[in-house]
């Protein structure tokens, strides 16, 4: 009796410091997790926005006064629909705050309601030279490879396809178009990109006039033709039943980037008397214009990431993010808030 009696005291100390230990794990484990999504969110968020509205040094020129007459303005879009959510390329960032359950038009429809919506666009991808005067009907890129990742009823060549949206820039002016045919010849150099009427969104101005060489449509081997990119940021809930970070870009399917992140909210730095540096920071809401946007030089970013796994702690986590306090979340999981204030290289000093 007093061996079963001792053996039974050893097994539950032996069964309680499994308890604690397997307890304490779990509770590392979530805590990692926890912080290796919010740093990857910071880093996904951070490289786009620091990128926001770049094209080559006419990175300035994409944000202009909406007052100018389309002929004197440096950037000019020639696609159809050039106001959607995927085309408006004059607008370099700007986003939507506490979205509703109806959200404005372009925008996620999943997006959870009261999260922040962030939408970037930028020149990115594939950058390449211009080798000669473009002509009325195509521009020229320096010819890199046959490679391109295109459809089977695509051209391509040096990384472009037909369909792809393109902006052709030096440092004077822009103008965003889609290739509608590619061709590429190793024998000259060039690839050859044709900017036909299209479709999907196709272009609306289809013949440039380069009557002469200082004309706004005329590039020459100055200039350089990028890939445009236009992102959409946003919380919505996940595969795994949680909200998650997703990201959308130039329109396709969103996909999920990282489980658990639950709220996103994001404050603009605006810069109101040109000097690069940020005067107050705002919400969207309170951005009502493209020349209000062309003023945001910085983003603050505030995320709040939730572990994956329910029951990781002894008791609900009280928490305060975006000025709230909740004291009982409902559930017993992990929660961490990050932060971060981003610059937009383009519009600082």
């Amino acid at each position: 009796m007093i061996s079963i009696t001792i053996g039974l005291i050893l097994m539950t100390g032996v069964v309680q410091l499994f308890l604690t230990s397997r307890t304490t794990f779990s509770t590392q484990q979530a805590l990692a997790r926890v912080q290796e999504s919010g740093r990857l969110a910071m880093d996904f968020l951070g490289e786009d926005i620091r990128m926001a509205g770049f094209a080559g040094c006419n990175s300035r020129g994409l944000s202009q006064d909406s007052s100018l007459n389309p002929v004197d303005k440096k950037f000019k879009n020639y696609l159809n629909d050039e106001n959607l959510l995927s085309f408006k390329f004059d607008v370099g960032i700007e986003g939507e705050d506490d979205v509703s359950a109806n959200p404005p038009a372009g925008y996620p429809d999943d997006a959870i309601e009261g999260t922040d919506i962030l939408v970037v666009r930028s020149a990115g991808g594939i950058s390449l030279g211009v080798p000669k005067p473009n002509d009325a009907n195509n521009v020229y890129a320096r010819y890199v490879s046959d490679v391109a990742p295109c459809g089977e009823e695509q051209t391509g060549s040096s990384g472009i396809c037909s369909g792809d949206i393109l902006i052709i820039a030096n440092c004077t002016n822009a103008i965003a178009f889609q290739a509608t045919e590619v061709e590429g010849n190793a024998s000259t150099g060039e690839v050859r990109i044709a900017h036909g009427a299209g479709d999907n969104p196709g272009n609306r101005v289809v013949a440039w006039d380069v009557s002469d060489a200082v004309s706004s449509a005329s590039f020459a081997d100055d200039a350089q033709i990028f890939q445009m990119l236009t992102t959409v940021y946003f919380i919505a809930q996940g595969a795994g039943g949680i909200p998650s970070l997703w990201r959308s870009s130039n329109g396709l399917a969103a996909q999920e980037l990282l489980e658990g992140v639950q709220d996103m909210q994001l404050t603009y730095g605006v810069d109101s008397n040109s000097d690069g540096v940020p005067e107050n920071y705002v919400d969207a809401g309170d951005l009502s214009s493209a020349d209000a946007w062309a003023d945001v030089v910085s983003v603050r970013v505030a995320l709040l990431v939730q572990s994956s796994e329910d029951n990781v702690l002894a008791e609900p986590q009280p928490y305060t993010f975006n000025g709230v306090t909740v004291n009982d979340p409902g559930d017993r999981r992990l929660r961490q808030t990050f932060e971060s204030t981003v610059a937009v290289r383009s519009r600082v000093y």
